[in-house]
């Protein structure tokens, strides 16, 4: 029988050939063994989680996605026209969210599921308005923000967007629990030190970071991550697992190389007809 949190173990298959295993002190991969051999972690999960072993196992779901993603072998250096691109990615996600998660909301409250269908109204709530922080900071680099937010959508962006739909519009919408905590939990990398990086790239006397500092850790998102992992503990295992194979699937998104990174000389002229002079856009 399997008993799951109940003898302080998690787990999650996340790949036919990788299964995250949590503890309450860590969590690591393991590979399932071969037909007619027995494996526990193969077998769904059951029993309840706790707090300590469930955060594990939707970390330890994060960490394998960004093992897992092609990666790219150098990173373009970041640039004010790449921070606007950043932007336009942010400004997709952010848009996306309040609509999405209010129909998440519904589905589960249609399903008797309460607690999942409050988080969701909360999450919801919680996300009204970044958009519009995101707008605002490419007005400050001197963008024409709704027409540049139209015209550069990044592929990274517009894929997380459509697994987020496809998670609300399964036939259970788990999965975007998982999402949520992904987003989440990786804005919580842009730390006091990367906000400077940014910032040290910004023309003088341009505050264009509103958005980043909402979503990192100087912002709400950790306790957004700890709200969400108290909800995730008290649910089924299959809906654990369910989170945390969606948490996998949204790194790996985040940190696709594969999507495509646009040439700076491409960006540069995309964005420099979008500029604005004295009230006027660049035609």
């Amino acid at each position: 029988m399997d008993t799951g949190g109940a003898c302080g173990l998690e787990w999650a298959r996340i790949a036919p050939d990788k299964v995250v295993v949590a503890t309450a002190e860590r969590a690591f991969l393991h590979t399932p063994g071969g037909p007619g051999e027995m494996d526990s972690f193969t077998r769904p999960m059951q029993g309840p989680g706790s707090l300590a072993t469930t955060r594990n196992l939707l970390d330890g779901a994060l960490g394998a996605g960004q093992r897992a993603a092609p990666r790219a072998k150098e990173l373009p250096p970041l640039t004010p026209a790449r921070w606007a691109w950043r932007l336009c990615g942010s400004y997709c996600t952010t848009h996306a969210t309040p609509s999405l998660m209010a129909e998440a909301a519904a589905r589960f409250g249609a399903t008797g599921r309460a607690t999942l269908a409050r988080w969701a109204e909360q999450k919801a709530r919680e996300e009204q308005g970044h958009d519009r922080l995101a707008l605002r900071d490419l007005a400050a680099l001197g963008y024409d923000a709704e027409r540049a937010v139209e015209a550069l959508v990044p592929p990274t962006a517009a894929a997380l967007v459509r697994y987020f739909t496809a998670a609300v519009r399964a036939e259970d919408p788990i999965r975007c629990v998982g999402y949520a905590y992904a987003l989440e939990r990786l804005a919580l990398r842009h730390n006091a030190a990367y906000l400077k990086r940014v910032e040290a790239i910004l023309p003088p006397g341009v505050y264009a970071t509103r958005c980043l500092h909402v979503h990192s850790e100087t912002g709400s998102d950790a306790g957004h991550v700890e709200e969400t992992v108290r909800v995730a503990a008290g649910l089924p295992g299959e809906e654990r697992a369910q989170i945390a194979l969606a948490c996998y699937e949204t790194t790996v998104l985040c940190y696709d190389a594969s999507a495509g990174t646009i040439e700076e000389s491409t960006l540069e002229s995309a964005l420099a007809t979008l500029k604005t002079h004295n009230g006027q856009v660049s035609s």
